[in-house]
């Protein structure tokens, strides 16, 4: 069977929810498959989508990321959130832990916020994967675990796809903030972040100035694609966005730009620039993402 989903998976979203929780109570690892080793606990790389019924919801997808001895899944569960997940691998599963910066680690040990907790195992017999979500408060000392419904079924994500699952590593600036590094500073002191505020469009600027010093060699050619609710983004007529030159360096910033950005649709939009260097002879380097969730109205 090759690692597409069939109807069965959707029955297999009926099943009671087992294997969760802080123990890995499983006492032996899943049979294997007739694809040999495909779903073996260490080769589940790959992006992966929920089934919703016998529909792909897109809404709910991960990547698996491994970068040196440490495993993540970039995690994107409603909305345009993503969520880095730091993993462990079990006897029979992996243990995904949400990762949480100071400030938000601190919010949840006061009990101001919670945190994601995924328990994935391969579900060979309908090419996919077994995936249970819980909330992980802290409280009396400990951890206290509540799982969020039964287990969901995920299966690999279509490869003609171009939805993003990589999280953000910073901000971006709308209207003014978005032109000027001095009014971007001037926003941050009076509102704390960027204003995520703005007339829908044809042409909204978007942007940050950013220190160029920490991009790299000034000789290689740095460019940006931009994605607008988590797929490729296009201006007026269809015309791809993508490889958009950064602006010259001014005083140490490097603007990363979009004076016109094409977005004449209203409500909560996601906007996202990969912010890309490439140096004579080598390859295109992703330096970083930087988002907003706009309000456009």
């Amino acid at each position: 069977m090759n690692r597409v989903w069939s109807q069965g998976a959707a029955l297999a979203m009926l099943l009671v929810c087992a294997g969760c929780g802080d123990e890995d109570t499983t006492s032996e690892a899943p049979a294997p498959s007739e694809q040999g080793d495909a779903f073996a606990l260490n080769k589940l790389d790959g992006k992966w989508i929920r089934i919703d019924g016998k529909r792909g919801d897109h809404t709910h997808r991960f990547q698996w990321h491994r970068e040196g001895d440490e495993t993540e899944l970039w995690y994107t569960n409603g909305g345009f959130t993503k969520r880095r997940m730091e993993g462990e691998l079990r006897k029979s599963d992996w243990r995904f832990t949400e990762r949480l910066s100071e400030a938000e680690s601190a919010k949840w040990k006061s009990g101001a916020r919670s945190k994601a907790r995924l328990f994935v195992k391969p579900k060979p017999s309908s090419g996919g994967l077994q995936v249970t979500e819980v909330t992980v408060s802290w409280k009396d000392g400990k951890e206290s675990e509540k799982p969020k419904g039964s287990f969901q079924e995920y299966v690999p994500f279509p490869e003609d796809t171009g939805f993003t699952f990589r999280p953000c590593d910073g901000a971006l600036f709308l209207g003014p903030a978005a032109t000027s590094a001095a009014e971007a500073a001037k926003q941050l002191a009076e509102e704390g972040g960027p204003f995520p505020g703005h007339a829908l469009g044809a042409s909204i600027p978007v942007g940050i100035h950013m220190d160029a010093a920490a991009d790299g060699d000034p000789a290689c050619r740095f460019d940006m694609d931009l994605y607008f609710d988590d797929r490729p983004a296009e201006g007026e007529g269809g015309v791809a966005q993508m490889k958009l030159p950064a602006g010259e360096v001014v005083e140490g910033k490097r603007p990363w730009v979009v004076p016109g950005w094409y977005a004449p649709y209203s409500g909560n939009h996601h906007l996202q620039v990969y912010r890309y260097r490439t140096c004579d002879g080598g390859d295109r380097v992703l330096l970083g993402v930087q988002c907003i969730e706009a309000v456009l109205q």
